[in-house]
């Protein structure tokens, strides 16, 4: 009887479905600095076509695509396949405005930064040379001949420790738009720590509000 029943019961119960559901991934998986990486790249390179036409849209988007793929590997050390960054590119722009328009306003600022650099680089090197008097030529005095039995005094000159200027924790990386990218999102981050923070402590100060009233 108990074979019976075990075999009935094994004869109804269906046979698992294996998952066919895909995963999807979300922009907001993506760090902050990889997304301004992103979006810095097919902004510059019109992904979008705005621009355009162009000859061969779709084989211009793939390569635009690779060359995202390399930079990101490049500067942050993990590989994302292009169907990684097509849906979070698409992400950014339909479910995420707010996200994708302060990266927008960040990537000005730091190209309008970048910009103010360059300019002053470019006129502090064509600032015409100051018209100083040149100095008259006097001649030299000769040596005088010296005995051969006279000793020549050498006099070292030296600094002393207490007068030299040493600047501890200066960076050696010149100021660019990748380094500004970086800072730009730390800051971001940081500042959204804080707001979580901050409304932490005001929820928290609601509720001895209602502790104390009870």
């Amino acid at each position: 009887m108990a074979e019976r029943l075990s075999g009935s019961s094994a004869e109804e119960s269906p046979e698992p479905q294996p998952c066919t559901s895909r995963r999807r991934y979300k922009a907001t998986n993506m760090a902050f600095e990889k997304m301004m990486e992103m979006v810095s790249i097919l902004r510059r390179e019109d992904y979008g076509g705005k621009k355009g036409p162009y000859t061969r849209p779709n084989m211009r988007k793939d390569k635009i695509m690779s060359s995202v793929v390399t930079a990101v590997e490049v500067k942050f050390g993990t590989k994302r396949s292009k169907e990684q960054l097509r849906k979070w590119w698409s992400d950014i722009k339909s479910r995420e405005p707010e996200q994708y328009w302060r990266i927008k306003k960040l990537l000005k600022k730091s190209k309008y930064l970048l910009g103010e650099k360059t300019q002053t680089t470019v006129q502090g090197s064509q600032d015409p040379p100051s018209h100083q008097p040149e100095a008259e030529d006097t001649p030299s005095p000769s040596p005088r001949p010296r005995p051969p039995n006279e000793l020549e005094e050498v006099c070292e000159l030296s600094t002393p420790p207490s007068e030299v200027l040493v600047v501890e924790g200066q960076a050696a990386e010149p100021f660019s738009t990748d380094s500004a990218q970086r800072l730009i999102g730390q800051i971001m981050l940081w500042n959204g720590q804080i707001d979580r923070m901050c409304d932490q402590i005001e929820s928290m100060k609601m509720r001895l509000d209602t502790c104390n009233r009870k």
